[in-house]
């Protein structure tokens, strides 16, 4: 028997509705979270994995569910902006060879799949992800007596180049006793905000501290959101430097309270809010070198005193 999967909670008691508990057996539970959003363009990153799902029209889910009908069958097609054939196969989510079913290929059973949108798609490029489904009469081979739906669902899928970090300059210093004192490491940074830096720090050269994560704000200048826009923006080179002892612009860096020396801060992951759609494919993101903080003890000078006359 077919297997389909579900996207979200209302499809399942949906389905409990018109076929009770024995039903659910049919069906795979949803795998990923997807976003609400089924009319406006998609926005992924290079090198990412991202699931898709179309519910299964209910007229044919309820007469499968009744054994009146076989499930249907989906046509999967990642094409071009021309909706000319792309050389990418989608897979189902846990990233095994699509199940095809009675039907010649491209029809197969599966009507949740994932894409990773890497070579041939090319960063800053528009494409199209398009959903066919044909019902399918009971019994085996009744395929071509089916229907297949005339308007097929299509989405616009812009692919984004990644995020990238680095750090503007290799050190800095300040001077504090303050308790909880707050370094700002100035970045450069590319991408769609906001911004999640992981970073570790060690203290005079010693170990690593556990991985912190900070989420980084700095101004959008996109202006009115088109598809053009988004793709300029996500390669837009930004500075958030600041002041490091008195901005609240770069990474927030919160030091010991009289604990002087350096400090070696290492950026180990860096994501902006189109990569973290991603599901597992993408390569980490991090920023070459460390940056240095150097704290220092603000001096008191002494009174001036009178040498003697020997």
């Amino acid at each position: 028997m077919k297997k389909m999967s579900f996207l979200r909670l209302t499809a399942i008691v949906a389905l409990f509705a018109f076929a009770g508990l024995g039903a659910f057996a049919q069906y795979v539970g949803p795998t990923a979270t997807y976003d609400a959003v089924t009319t406006t363009s998609d926005y992924v990153t290079i090198g990412s994995r991202v699931p898709y799902y179309v519910a299964p029209d209910g007229t044919i889910g309820a007469m499968a569910t009744a054994g009146t009908m076989d499930y249907s069958e989906f046509q999967w097609e990642v094409l071009t902006s021309l909706l000319a054939p792309l050389a990418i196969t989608p897979a189902t989510y846990t990233d095994g060879a699509l199940t095809v079913g009675e039907g010649l290929a491209p029809w197969v059973e599966e009507n949740e799949i994932s894409v990773t949108w890497a070579a041939p798609a090319v960063a800053g490029t528009q494409y199209v992800l398009r959903a066919t489904e044909h019902s399918n009469p009971l019994g085996a081979g009744n395929f071509a007596f089916g229907c297949a739906d005339l308007t097929p669902e299509v989405r616009n899928v812009f692919v984004l180049a990644a995020p990238t970090v680095a750090f503007n300059g290799t050190q800095g210093g300040g001077c504090s006793t303050a308790p909880g004192s707050t370094f700002y490491v100035p970045l450069n940074i590319t991408g769609l905000g906001d911004w999640d830096v992981t970073y570790t720090v060690s203290y005079n050269g010693g170990a690593a501290s556990a991985p912190a994560t900070y989420t980084l704000t700095v101004a959008d200048p996109i202006g009115t959101v088109t598809d053009a826009n988004v793709i300029a923006e996500s390669v837009l080179a930004r500075a958030a430097n600041g002041t490091p002892t008195t901005s609240t612009d770069g990474l927030a860096i919160v030091l010991p309270a009289a604990q002087y020396g350096y400090y070696d801060v290492a950026i180990t992951g860096f994501t902006d809010r189109i990569s973290r759609k991603s599901m597992d494919a993408l390569t980490a993101v991090t920023a070459a070198g460390t940056y240095r903080i150097f704290v220092n003890p603000t001096p008191v000078t002494s009174p001036i005193q009178h040498l003697e006359n020997l």
